[in-house]
Protein backbone atom coordinates (compact mmCIF):
# COMPACT_ATOMS: atom_id res chain seq x y z
CA UNK A 1 0.00 0.00 0.00
CA UNK A 2 2.67 2.51 1.32
CA UNK A 3 4.62 1.51 -2.26
CA UNK A 4 1.56 2.16 -4.33
CA UNK A 5 1.45 5.62 -2.28
CA UNK A 6 4.99 6.10 -3.04
CA UNK A 7 4.84 5.66 -6.70
CA UNK A 8 1.84 7.68 -6.94
CA UNK A 9 3.84 10.54 -5.56
CA UNK A 10 6.65 10.17 -7.89
CA UNK A 11 4.74 10.28 -10.69
CA UNK A 12 3.02 13.11 -9.42
CA UNK A 13 6.44 15.03 -8.94
CA UNK A 14 7.62 13.76 -12.37
CA UNK A 15 4.45 15.79 -13.89
CA UNK A 16 5.00 18.83 -12.11
CA UNK A 17 8.70 18.82 -12.95
CA UNK A 18 7.81 18.49 -17.21
CA UNK A 19 4.88 20.83 -16.60
CA UNK A 20 7.43 23.22 -15.24
CA UNK A 21 9.63 22.99 -18.04
CA UNK A 22 8.28 25.66 -20.23
CA UNK A 23 8.47 28.37 -17.64
CA UNK A 24 12.03 27.41 -17.09
CA UNK A 25 12.89 27.59 -20.84
CA UNK A 26 10.58 30.42 -21.11
CA UNK A 27 12.33 32.83 -18.75
CA UNK A 28 15.70 31.13 -20.36
CA UNK A 29 15.09 33.10 -23.54
CA UNK A 30 16.12 36.40 -21.82
CA UNK A 31 18.81 38.24 -22.89
CA UNK A 32 17.21 38.25 -26.55
CA UNK A 33 18.70 40.60 -29.25
CA UNK A 34 17.61 41.58 -32.49
CA UNK A 35 18.02 43.97 -35.48
CA UNK A 36 15.87 46.95 -35.73
CA UNK A 37 15.37 49.46 -38.03
CA UNK A 38 18.02 51.15 -38.12
CA UNK A 39 20.09 48.26 -38.44
CA UNK A 40 21.32 48.14 -34.46
CA UNK A 41 21.81 45.20 -32.94
CA UNK A 42 18.80 45.65 -29.77
CA UNK A 43 19.52 43.57 -26.62
CA UNK A 44 16.68 43.27 -23.77
CA UNK A 45 18.16 41.15 -20.71
CA UNK A 46 14.61 40.72 -19.17
CA UNK A 47 11.23 40.62 -19.86
CA UNK A 48 9.63 43.48 -19.97
CA UNK A 49 6.94 44.38 -18.18
CA UNK A 50 7.09 48.62 -18.90
CA UNK A 51 6.65 48.57 -22.51
CA UNK A 52 5.92 51.86 -24.66
CA UNK A 53 4.66 52.24 -28.30
CA UNK A 54 5.52 54.93 -30.38
CA UNK A 55 3.55 54.13 -33.54
CA UNK A 56 0.07 52.47 -34.91
CA UNK A 57 1.84 49.54 -36.75
CA UNK A 58 3.63 48.08 -33.17
CA UNK A 59 0.24 49.34 -30.79
CA UNK A 60 -1.88 46.65 -32.94
CA UNK A 61 0.85 44.05 -32.81
CA UNK A 62 1.50 44.03 -29.45
CA UNK A 63 -2.14 44.45 -28.04
CA UNK A 64 -2.97 41.16 -30.01
CA UNK A 65 0.43 39.75 -28.63
CA UNK A 66 1.28 41.09 -24.69
CA UNK A 67 -0.87 41.48 -21.34
CA UNK A 68 -2.10 45.17 -21.26
CA UNK A 69 -0.84 45.41 -18.27
CA UNK A 70 2.60 45.04 -19.41
CA UNK A 71 2.21 48.30 -21.64
CA UNK A 72 2.33 51.67 -20.11
CA UNK A 73 1.56 53.78 -23.16
CA UNK A 74 0.59 53.64 -27.38
CA UNK A 75 0.63 55.95 -29.97
CA UNK A 76 -1.87 59.00 -29.92
CA UNK A 77 -3.18 57.21 -33.19
CA UNK A 78 -4.46 53.81 -31.32
CA UNK A 79 -7.71 55.52 -30.74
CA UNK A 80 -8.40 56.85 -34.23
CA UNK A 81 -11.36 54.86 -35.06
CA UNK A 82 -10.90 55.42 -38.62
CA UNK A 83 -7.35 53.95 -38.76
CA UNK A 84 -7.17 51.87 -35.94
CA UNK A 85 -8.17 48.22 -35.77
CA UNK A 86 -7.76 48.21 -32.00
CA UNK A 87 -9.29 51.17 -30.21
CA UNK A 88 -11.31 49.14 -27.95
CA UNK A 89 -8.48 46.72 -27.15
CA UNK A 90 -6.46 49.72 -26.62
CA UNK A 91 -9.24 50.67 -23.86
CA UNK A 92 -6.97 48.65 -21.78
CA UNK A 93 -3.99 51.11 -21.48
CA UNK A 94 -4.08 54.55 -19.87
CA UNK A 95 -0.99 56.36 -21.70
CA UNK A 96 -0.77 58.17 -24.85
CA UNK A 97 2.93 59.06 -26.30
CA UNK A 98 3.49 60.86 -29.65
CA UNK A 99 7.57 60.98 -30.23
CA UNK A 100 7.21 65.06 -29.82
CA UNK A 101 6.85 63.77 -25.56
CA UNK A 102 10.34 63.06 -24.72
CA UNK A 103 10.17 64.38 -21.39
CA UNK A 104 7.20 62.75 -20.40
CA UNK A 105 8.48 59.07 -22.39
CA UNK A 106 11.40 59.94 -19.89
CA UNK A 107 9.36 60.09 -16.56
CA UNK A 108 7.32 56.95 -17.61
CA UNK A 109 9.90 54.98 -16.49
CA UNK A 110 9.37 52.82 -19.33
CA UNK A 111 11.49 49.51 -19.39
CA UNK A 112 11.04 48.69 -23.51
CA UNK A 113 10.57 51.91 -26.16
CA UNK A 114 9.60 50.88 -29.87
CA UNK A 115 9.99 54.20 -32.24
CA UNK A 116 8.26 54.14 -35.60
CA UNK A 117 11.11 53.89 -38.41
CA UNK A 118 10.33 57.21 -39.73
CA UNK A 119 11.08 58.69 -36.27
CA UNK A 120 13.02 62.13 -36.64
CA UNK A 121 16.65 61.48 -35.76
CA UNK A 122 17.48 64.76 -33.46
CA UNK A 123 13.97 62.98 -30.78
CA UNK A 124 15.38 59.54 -31.04
CA UNK A 125 18.77 60.70 -29.96
CA UNK A 126 17.22 62.48 -27.02
CA UNK A 127 15.25 59.12 -26.29
CA UNK A 128 18.63 57.70 -25.98
CA UNK A 129 20.34 60.41 -24.18
CA UNK A 130 17.36 60.63 -21.29
CA UNK A 131 16.09 56.67 -21.26
CA UNK A 132 18.17 53.60 -19.58
CA UNK A 133 16.25 51.09 -21.52
CA UNK A 134 16.70 49.21 -25.08
CA UNK A 135 14.97 51.64 -27.82
CA UNK A 136 13.72 49.48 -30.65
CA UNK A 137 13.23 51.16 -33.95
CA UNK A 138 10.91 49.62 -36.30
CA UNK A 139 11.61 47.87 -40.16
CA UNK A 140 9.66 49.96 -42.51
CA UNK A 141 6.56 47.69 -43.35
CA UNK A 142 6.62 48.27 -47.01
CA UNK A 143 6.04 44.83 -47.42
CA UNK A 144 4.49 41.68 -46.05
CA UNK A 145 7.78 40.19 -45.56
CA UNK A 146 8.40 42.53 -43.08
CA UNK A 147 5.62 43.05 -41.55
CA UNK A 148 6.09 39.67 -40.29
CA UNK A 149 9.68 40.01 -39.68
CA UNK A 150 8.36 42.96 -37.39
CA UNK A 151 6.25 40.40 -35.95
CA UNK A 152 9.08 37.92 -35.08
CA UNK A 153 11.27 41.11 -33.39
CA UNK A 154 8.63 42.04 -30.75
CA UNK A 155 7.75 38.46 -30.43
CA UNK A 156 10.80 37.98 -29.19
CA UNK A 157 12.04 41.58 -27.79
CA UNK A 158 8.27 40.71 -25.63
CA UNK A 159 8.69 37.19 -24.82
CA UNK A 160 6.02 36.16 -26.64
CA UNK A 161 7.31 33.94 -29.59
CA UNK A 162 4.05 31.43 -29.97
CA UNK A 163 1.92 34.22 -29.70
CA UNK A 164 3.88 35.87 -32.36
CA UNK A 165 3.91 32.58 -34.11
CA UNK A 166 0.12 32.76 -33.78
CA UNK A 167 -0.01 36.29 -35.39
CA UNK A 168 1.90 34.95 -38.68
CA UNK A 169 -0.25 31.83 -38.89
CA UNK A 170 -3.02 33.77 -39.07
CA UNK A 171 -1.45 35.99 -41.67
CA UNK A 172 -1.05 32.81 -43.59
CA UNK A 173 -3.77 31.86 -43.35
CA UNK A 174 -6.22 34.43 -44.29
CA UNK A 175 -3.59 34.48 -47.15
CA UNK A 176 -4.34 31.03 -48.53
CA UNK A 177 -7.74 30.77 -48.01
CA UNK A 178 -8.15 34.09 -50.33
CA UNK A 179 -5.65 32.74 -52.57
CA UNK A 180 -7.19 29.27 -53.25
CA UNK A 181 -10.61 31.26 -54.15
CA UNK A 182 -8.88 33.04 -56.89
CA UNK A 183 -6.13 30.76 -58.05
CA UNK A 184 -8.38 29.51 -61.20
CA UNK A 185 -9.38 32.75 -62.58
CA UNK A 186 -9.30 32.69 -66.22
CA UNK A 187 -9.05 36.48 -65.84
CA UNK A 188 -7.23 38.79 -63.39
CA UNK A 189 -8.93 42.45 -63.06
CA UNK A 190 -6.91 45.81 -63.44
CA UNK A 191 -7.10 47.63 -59.85
CA UNK A 192 -5.88 51.04 -59.06
CA UNK A 193 -5.71 52.52 -55.71
CA UNK A 194 -6.93 56.67 -56.07
CA UNK A 195 -6.17 58.90 -52.98
CA UNK A 196 -7.95 61.55 -55.03
CA UNK A 197 -7.18 64.73 -52.73
CA UNK A 198 -3.44 63.72 -53.22
CA UNK A 199 -4.11 63.06 -57.10
CA UNK A 200 -1.54 59.44 -55.96
CA UNK A 201 -1.45 55.70 -56.49
CA UNK A 202 0.29 53.64 -55.16
CA UNK A 203 2.88 51.45 -57.23
CA UNK A 204 5.57 49.03 -57.17
CA UNK A 205 7.60 48.26 -53.68
CA UNK A 206 3.80 49.08 -51.46
CA UNK A 207 1.69 47.20 -49.17
CA UNK A 208 -1.10 47.99 -51.55
CA UNK A 209 0.99 46.38 -54.45
CA UNK A 210 1.07 43.41 -51.94
CA UNK A 211 -2.60 43.58 -51.34
CA UNK A 212 -3.49 43.50 -54.74
CA UNK A 213 -1.39 40.71 -55.80
CA UNK A 214 -2.19 38.26 -53.13
CA UNK A 215 -6.20 39.02 -53.57
CA UNK A 216 -5.85 38.12 -57.35
CA UNK A 217 -5.97 41.32 -58.83
CA UNK A 218 -3.56 43.31 -60.85
CA UNK A 219 -2.00 46.69 -59.47
CA UNK A 220 -2.40 49.06 -63.02
CA UNK A 221 -0.32 51.31 -61.85
CA UNK A 222 2.57 49.06 -61.49
CA UNK A 223 2.31 47.54 -65.12
CA UNK A 224 2.79 51.14 -65.80
CA UNK A 225 6.16 50.95 -63.93
CA UNK A 226 5.30 53.38 -61.14
CA UNK A 227 6.67 52.56 -58.15
CA UNK A 228 5.88 54.10 -54.59
CA UNK A 229 3.24 56.78 -54.62
CA UNK A 230 3.53 58.45 -56.90
CA UNK A 231 0.93 61.39 -58.09
CA UNK A 232 -1.04 60.78 -61.66
CA UNK A 233 -3.27 62.53 -64.05
CA UNK A 234 -6.43 62.38 -65.51
CA UNK A 235 -5.31 61.48 -68.48
CA UNK A 236 -3.26 58.45 -66.98
CA UNK A 237 -6.75 57.17 -65.35
CA UNK A 238 -8.43 57.55 -68.87
CA UNK A 239 -5.19 55.67 -70.50
CA UNK A 240 -5.67 52.67 -68.08
CA UNK A 241 -8.91 52.03 -67.84
CA UNK A 242 -9.18 49.80 -64.70
CA UNK A 243 -11.71 47.37 -63.75
CA UNK A 244 -12.10 48.37 -60.37
CA UNK A 245 -10.79 51.90 -58.63
CA UNK A 246 -10.30 51.81 -54.91
CA UNK A 247 -10.83 55.08 -53.03
CA UNK A 248 -10.00 55.68 -49.38
CA UNK A 249 -12.44 55.52 -46.82
CA UNK A 250 -10.84 58.04 -44.71
CA UNK A 251 -11.44 61.65 -46.52
CA UNK A 252 -8.59 64.14 -46.46
CA UNK A 253 -10.63 66.98 -47.38
CA UNK A 254 -13.04 68.38 -44.59
CA UNK A 255 -15.49 69.19 -46.46
CA UNK A 256 -16.65 66.44 -48.45
CA UNK A 257 -16.95 62.49 -47.68
CA UNK A 258 -15.10 59.94 -49.58
CA UNK A 259 -18.98 58.63 -50.28
CA UNK A 260 -19.64 62.07 -51.54
CA UNK A 261 -16.27 61.85 -54.04
CA UNK A 262 -16.62 58.87 -55.60
CA UNK A 263 -20.38 59.79 -56.63
CA UNK A 264 -18.99 62.83 -58.16
CA UNK A 265 -16.17 61.01 -59.39
CA UNK A 266 -18.79 59.32 -61.75
CA UNK A 267 -20.64 62.13 -62.72
CA UNK A 268 -17.56 63.09 -64.13
CA UNK A 269 -18.14 63.63 -67.42
CA UNK A 270 -14.35 62.77 -68.27
CA UNK A 271 -15.01 59.54 -66.42
CA UNK A 272 -18.29 58.45 -68.22
CA UNK A 273 -16.53 55.95 -70.10
CA UNK A 274 -14.14 54.24 -67.94
CA UNK A 275 -15.35 50.74 -67.04
CA UNK A 276 -15.07 51.09 -63.29
CA UNK A 277 -17.76 53.93 -63.44
CA UNK A 278 -19.66 51.66 -65.89
CA UNK A 279 -19.47 48.78 -64.02
CA UNK A 280 -20.30 50.71 -60.58
CA UNK A 281 -16.90 49.39 -59.64
CA UNK A 282 -15.77 52.83 -58.03
CA UNK A 283 -14.86 51.65 -54.81
CA UNK A 284 -14.59 52.37 -51.16
CA UNK A 285 -12.37 49.66 -48.80
CA UNK A 286 -12.02 50.38 -45.10
CA UNK A 287 -8.53 52.19 -44.42
CA UNK A 288 -7.92 50.40 -41.14
CA UNK A 289 -7.25 46.93 -43.19
CA UNK A 290 -5.95 48.68 -46.73
CA UNK A 291 -3.60 51.29 -45.13
CA UNK A 292 -2.26 49.44 -41.91
CA UNK A 293 0.96 47.75 -41.65
CA UNK A 294 0.52 45.63 -39.02
CA UNK A 295 -1.20 41.72 -39.31
CA UNK A 296 -4.44 43.12 -40.05
CA UNK A 297 -3.32 43.83 -43.33
CA UNK A 298 -4.25 40.88 -44.60
CA UNK A 299 -8.24 41.74 -44.34
CA UNK A 300 -7.04 44.04 -46.82
CA UNK A 301 -6.69 41.15 -48.89
CA UNK A 302 -9.91 39.69 -48.06
CA UNK A 303 -11.42 42.76 -48.64
CA UNK A 304 -10.26 43.65 -51.78
CA UNK A 305 -10.73 40.27 -53.45
CA UNK A 306 -14.26 39.66 -52.25
CA UNK A 307 -14.98 42.92 -54.00
CA UNK A 308 -13.56 42.68 -57.12
CA UNK A 309 -15.00 38.78 -57.56
CA UNK A 310 -17.97 38.38 -54.87
CA UNK A 311 -19.83 35.49 -56.75
CA UNK A 312 -16.28 33.59 -55.34
CA UNK A 313 -17.11 34.38 -51.66
CA UNK A 314 -20.82 33.67 -51.65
Amino acid sequence: MRMGRRIVAIVVLIALAISLIPLYSHAADFPVTVKDGKGNSITVKQKPQRILSLALQTDEILLNMVSPSRIIGLSIFADDKNNSNVVNLAKNVKGRYSSNDIEKIIAAKPDLVIVPYYIDKAKYDLLKKGLRCPIYVSLNPNSFANIKQEIINLSKLTGEIQKGQALIKYMNDKINAVQKKVKYLRKKKYVLFYTYYFNSTYGKNTTQHEIAKYAGVINIAAVAGLKGWPTITKEQILEWDPDIIVIPSVSYNPKETSQQYVEKFKKDPAFKNLKAVKNNAVIILDDRHIQTVSHYIVEGVYDLAKAAYPYLFK
